[in-house]
Protein backbone atom coordinates (compact mmCIF):
# COMPACT_ATOMS: atom_id res chain seq x y z
CA UNK A 1 0.00 0.00 0.00
CA UNK A 2 2.94 2.53 1.37
CA UNK A 3 4.68 1.51 -2.24
CA UNK A 4 1.57 2.41 -4.17
CA UNK A 5 0.92 5.82 -2.59
CA UNK A 6 4.12 6.74 -3.56
CA UNK A 7 4.64 5.36 -7.39
CA UNK A 8 2.58 8.51 -8.87
CA UNK A 9 5.19 10.67 -7.73
CA UNK A 10 8.07 11.27 -10.20
CA UNK A 11 10.43 12.60 -7.39
CA UNK A 12 10.69 9.04 -5.86
CA UNK A 13 11.94 5.57 -6.48
CA UNK A 14 10.68 2.99 -4.89
CA UNK A 15 11.98 -0.67 -3.79
CA UNK A 16 10.20 -3.30 -1.71
CA UNK A 17 12.14 -5.81 -0.73
CA UNK A 18 9.30 -8.14 -1.03
CA UNK A 19 6.08 -8.61 -2.17
CA UNK A 20 4.58 -11.61 -0.98
CA UNK A 21 4.79 -13.69 2.16
CA UNK A 22 8.29 -15.35 2.02
CA UNK A 23 11.29 -14.75 4.71
CA UNK A 24 14.20 -12.40 3.58
CA UNK A 25 16.80 -12.47 6.41
CA UNK A 26 17.24 -9.63 8.31
CA UNK A 27 20.59 -8.46 7.58
CA UNK A 28 19.65 -8.45 3.74
CA UNK A 29 16.87 -6.58 4.09
CA UNK A 30 19.16 -3.39 4.72
CA UNK A 31 21.59 -4.37 2.28
CA UNK A 32 18.55 -4.52 -0.51
CA UNK A 33 18.56 -1.44 0.36
CA UNK A 34 21.69 0.09 0.32
CA UNK A 35 22.20 -1.58 -3.54
CA UNK A 36 18.92 -0.05 -4.37
CA UNK A 37 20.21 3.05 -3.56
CA UNK A 38 23.65 3.62 -4.31
CA UNK A 39 24.74 7.01 -4.36
CA UNK A 40 21.46 8.71 -4.45
CA UNK A 41 19.91 9.98 -1.20
CA UNK A 42 17.17 7.46 0.32
CA UNK A 43 15.29 6.15 3.24
CA UNK A 44 14.73 2.53 4.65
CA UNK A 45 11.37 2.03 6.19
CA UNK A 46 10.41 -1.59 7.92
CA UNK A 47 7.21 -2.10 8.71
CA UNK A 48 5.85 -4.45 11.20
CA UNK A 49 3.24 -5.34 13.83
CA UNK A 50 4.12 -5.59 17.50
CA UNK A 51 3.24 -8.12 19.75
CA UNK A 52 3.21 -8.76 23.66
CA UNK A 53 1.14 -12.05 24.55
CA UNK A 54 1.41 -11.35 27.81
CA UNK A 55 -0.33 -8.13 28.12
CA UNK A 56 -3.01 -8.37 25.55
CA UNK A 57 -4.25 -4.92 26.72
CA UNK A 58 -1.27 -3.11 25.45
CA UNK A 59 -1.62 -1.37 22.21
CA UNK A 60 -0.71 1.89 19.84
CA UNK A 61 1.92 2.96 17.15
CA UNK A 62 5.84 4.05 17.78
CA UNK A 63 8.61 4.15 15.10
CA UNK A 64 12.59 3.59 16.43
CA UNK A 65 15.45 4.03 14.86
CA UNK A 66 19.03 2.56 15.16
CA UNK A 67 20.68 3.14 18.35
CA UNK A 68 21.63 2.06 22.13
CA UNK A 69 17.69 0.55 23.81
CA UNK A 70 17.52 2.82 26.51
CA UNK A 71 14.65 1.52 28.48
CA UNK A 72 13.16 -2.33 28.91
CA UNK A 73 10.41 -1.61 26.28
CA UNK A 74 13.12 -0.72 23.40
CA UNK A 75 14.76 -3.91 25.10
CA UNK A 76 12.13 -6.08 24.25
CA UNK A 77 11.31 -4.67 21.16
CA UNK A 78 14.54 -5.38 19.65
CA UNK A 79 14.80 -8.91 21.03
CA UNK A 80 11.33 -9.68 19.25
CA UNK A 81 12.71 -7.46 15.48
CA UNK A 82 15.98 -9.67 16.38
CA UNK A 83 14.88 -13.06 17.17
CA UNK A 84 15.58 -14.64 13.36
CA UNK A 85 19.09 -13.48 13.40
CA UNK A 86 19.93 -17.08 15.48
CA UNK A 87 17.92 -18.61 12.39
CA UNK A 88 19.76 -16.46 9.87
CA UNK A 89 23.43 -17.26 11.81
CA UNK A 90 22.66 -20.58 11.84
CA UNK A 91 21.64 -20.93 8.24
CA UNK A 92 24.57 -19.43 7.03
CA UNK A 93 27.47 -20.60 9.07
CA UNK A 94 28.70 -17.66 9.73
CA UNK A 95 31.70 -17.26 12.70
CA UNK A 96 30.20 -15.27 15.45
CA UNK A 97 33.41 -13.09 15.33
CA UNK A 98 33.34 -12.01 12.26
CA UNK A 99 29.65 -11.19 12.25
CA UNK A 100 30.51 -9.10 15.61
CA UNK A 101 33.59 -7.03 13.76
CA UNK A 102 31.09 -6.61 10.78
CA UNK A 103 28.25 -5.38 13.21
CA UNK A 104 30.70 -3.05 14.91
CA UNK A 105 31.83 -1.70 11.71
CA UNK A 106 28.08 -0.90 10.53
CA UNK A 107 27.54 0.72 13.86
CA UNK A 108 30.20 3.56 12.98
CA UNK A 109 28.82 3.78 9.05
CA UNK A 110 25.60 4.27 10.38
CA UNK A 111 26.18 7.28 13.28
CA UNK A 112 25.79 9.25 10.68
CA UNK A 113 22.35 8.77 10.11
CA UNK A 114 21.28 8.37 13.44
CA UNK A 115 20.11 12.14 13.65
CA UNK A 116 18.20 11.85 9.92
CA UNK A 117 16.47 8.77 11.20
CA UNK A 118 15.72 9.92 14.47
CA UNK A 119 13.61 13.14 12.57
CA UNK A 120 12.13 10.58 9.67
CA UNK A 121 11.22 8.64 13.12
CA UNK A 122 9.41 12.02 14.43
CA UNK A 123 7.60 12.87 11.10
CA UNK A 124 6.20 8.88 10.90
CA UNK A 125 5.02 9.50 14.27
CA UNK A 126 3.28 12.59 13.94
CA UNK A 127 1.45 11.76 10.86
CA UNK A 128 0.33 8.87 11.98
CA UNK A 129 -0.80 10.28 14.83
CA UNK A 130 -3.84 12.60 12.65
CA UNK A 131 -5.20 8.24 11.67
CA UNK A 132 -4.45 5.88 14.81
CA UNK A 133 -6.89 5.78 17.58
CA UNK A 134 -3.22 5.26 19.23
CA UNK A 135 -2.18 5.40 22.14
CA UNK A 136 0.97 7.43 20.67
CA UNK A 137 3.73 5.52 21.96
CA UNK A 138 6.38 7.67 20.90
CA UNK A 139 9.84 7.58 18.89
CA UNK A 140 12.14 5.04 20.68
CA UNK A 141 15.51 3.60 19.57
CA UNK A 142 17.16 0.49 19.75
CA UNK A 143 19.50 -1.93 18.21
CA UNK A 144 17.89 -3.18 15.51
CA UNK A 145 19.62 -5.79 12.83
CA UNK A 146 16.93 -5.06 10.18
CA UNK A 147 18.41 -1.29 10.10
CA UNK A 148 21.88 -1.84 10.45
CA UNK A 149 22.68 -2.66 6.86
CA UNK A 150 20.75 -0.02 5.50
CA UNK A 151 23.29 2.99 5.16
CA UNK A 152 20.74 5.49 4.82
CA UNK A 153 18.30 7.00 7.14
CA UNK A 154 15.94 3.83 8.13
CA UNK A 155 13.30 3.28 10.53
CA UNK A 156 11.33 0.81 11.98
CA UNK A 157 7.36 1.15 11.73
CA UNK A 158 5.19 -0.75 14.33
CA UNK A 159 1.68 0.26 13.22
CA UNK A 160 0.10 -1.55 16.34
CA UNK A 161 -0.01 -4.93 18.65
CA UNK A 162 -1.46 -8.05 16.68
CA UNK A 163 -1.58 -9.51 20.52
CA UNK A 164 -4.63 -6.91 21.14
CA UNK A 165 -7.99 -8.05 19.76
CA UNK A 166 -9.03 -4.64 18.81
CA UNK A 167 -5.84 -3.29 17.56
CA UNK A 168 -5.67 -6.59 15.05
CA UNK A 169 -9.02 -6.32 13.88
CA UNK A 170 -7.93 -2.64 12.91
CA UNK A 171 -5.06 -2.98 11.25
CA UNK A 172 -5.91 -6.18 9.37
CA UNK A 173 -8.82 -3.66 7.40
CA UNK A 174 -7.81 -2.99 3.86
CA UNK A 175 -8.79 0.70 4.58
CA UNK A 176 -6.94 1.34 8.00
CA UNK A 177 -3.62 0.00 6.38
CA UNK A 178 -4.14 2.51 2.92
CA UNK A 179 -4.43 5.13 5.44
CA UNK A 180 -1.30 3.90 6.95
CA UNK A 181 0.31 4.16 3.78
CA UNK A 182 -0.85 7.82 3.33
CA UNK A 183 0.19 8.98 6.51
CA UNK A 184 3.53 7.19 5.78
CA UNK A 185 3.79 8.99 2.49
CA UNK A 186 3.02 11.93 3.83
CA UNK A 187 6.03 11.83 6.00
CA UNK A 188 8.52 10.32 3.93
CA UNK A 189 7.62 13.74 1.21
CA UNK A 190 8.27 15.69 4.23
CA UNK A 191 11.50 14.20 5.15
CA UNK A 192 12.94 14.64 1.80
CA UNK A 193 11.84 18.57 1.55
CA UNK A 194 14.93 18.54 4.50
CA UNK A 195 16.69 15.77 3.40
CA UNK A 196 19.82 15.27 1.94
CA UNK A 197 21.90 17.71 4.11
CA UNK A 198 23.63 20.44 1.46
CA UNK A 199 19.96 20.62 -0.19
CA UNK A 200 19.47 24.46 1.41
CA UNK A 201 18.26 24.83 4.21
Amino acid sequence: ALARELAGDQTLEVFVTRDRDVLVPIWERGEFATQWKGDRPGIFVSIHANALPNRASVRGFETLFLSDARTEHERRVAANENAPLQIDREEVGVAEEDEDLGFILRELRNLDHAHWSSLLAEGVQRQLETIHPGPNRGVKQAPLAVLTNALMPAVLVEVGFLTNREEERLISRGEFQRQLAAAMARAIREFFERYPPGQGE
